[in-house]
């Protein structure tokens, strides 16, 4: 079965020069007529423990793959339009196993006499090829997500949860049905994130994002969606729960607090902003925009000493701001250039 690919590249392993403690496995995928099959997949997976390698065939159909344990594997063929193939097999210490695979339409398998001790195409299964092709969707996605695209992520996400939903009720497979609900939940999660940060219905990524936050009150990605899904709500009271949830996470967040000023200040409420701007230096002292927010306010209070400490203190931690030029004519003034 086709597993999730990882966000992250992982370095491959290098040679070793001492003695071989690996084996090797090579073939070709071919139907009936012996003619290849490119693109079917190889699945190998240990059936002592978990782990699974996935190989694509060539435009020969040739496979091959090196530096396998000298352990017993499960190896399965897909292709579409082709009945999948499964076969028990063991990688030889030190050698090559070639395994030559033929697979059959499903028409020519239910015509196929069986061969008593012969490995046989496993029966179809309607929900493999959608389970193999929601994947396909997903990992399309992972770069895109990884890369923060979550407008080009979304319809991709959207495919792979939509496909792998109708796949999980119609897998027969009990074991592939069971190793599909994990990766399921994981989709779930970054669709809500996908929705959450560049749906035009935000909003729509609620159910989802709850669902996640249940499973793991301590995602601060799933939070941080959250806060916008409340936001798209006008659902104040719920941002400003989960932005304190945020800073139970995270600590207290300076870009937060300033914005709690903006709003304040927007508001006619010049004390409650002065206080968050305040607040918001106490967390990250070289905050340039509360200085000069702060400016503003005792300029407006005709707090002249005041002005002119914030103005100065913004340019030495902004000298660069996009309030910079402003700051540099406020302080030109003569009301402030002699106040000492």
């Amino acid at each position: 079965m086709r597993r999730i690919i990882l966000a992250l590249m992982i370095p491959a392993t290098c040679l070793s020069i001492h003695a071989e403690t690996t084996g090797r496995i090579s073939g070709k995928v071919l139907n009936k007529e012996g003619k290849p099959i490119p693109g079917s997949k190889i699945t190998l997976k240990r059936t002592d423990r978990a782990w699974t390698k996935e190989l694509t065939a060539d435009k020969s159909g040739s496979f091959l793959q090196v530096g396998l344990e000298p352990k017993d594997y499960l190896m399965t063929v897909t292709a579409e339009g082709y009945v999948p193939y499964t076969e028990s097999v063991k990688i030889p210490l030190g050698d090559l196993l070639i395994k030559n695979i033929t697979l059959l339409t499903p028409a020519e398998a239910r015509a196929q006499p069986a061969v008593p001790g012969a490995a046989q195409p496993v029966p179809e299964d309607p929900g493999a090829a959608l389970d193999a092709e929601g994947r396909d969707a997903f990992n399309l996605a992972i770069p895109l997500y990884n890369e923060g695209k979550y407008g080009e992520a979304l319809p991709h996400v959207e495919k792979a949860y939509k496909i792998l939903t109708e796949a999980k009720d119609k897998l027969k497979d009990e074991q592939a049905k069971e190793d599909l609900l994990p990766e399921l939940l994981k989709i779930e999660r970054v669709l809500g994130l996908c929705i959450a940060q560049a749906g035009i219905k935000k909003e729509e990524a609620e159910p989802y994002l709850l669902k996640a936050l249940e499973r793991n009150p301590k995602d601060e990605r799933v939070v941080i969606g959250l806060i916008e899904t409340s936001k798209a709500k006008g659902d104040k009271a719920a941002e400003q729960k989960y932005n304190t949830q945020l800073e139970t996470l995270q600590g207290p967040n300076p870009d937060v607090i300033y914005n709690r000023g903006v709003e304040a200040f927007n508001a006619g409420k010049s004390k409650e902003a002065k206080a968050h701007w305040l607040k918001a230096l106490e967390v990250a002292p070289t905050y340039g925009e509360a200085h000069f927010m702060l400016a503003m306010v005792e300029f407006g209070d005709n707090n002249l000493k005041g002005t002119k400490h914030h103005l100065l203190k913004y340019l030495e931690v902004a000298p660069t701001g996009k309030n910079a030029a402003t700051a540099k004519e406020m302080l030109k003034d003569p009301s402030l250039k002699n106040v000492k």
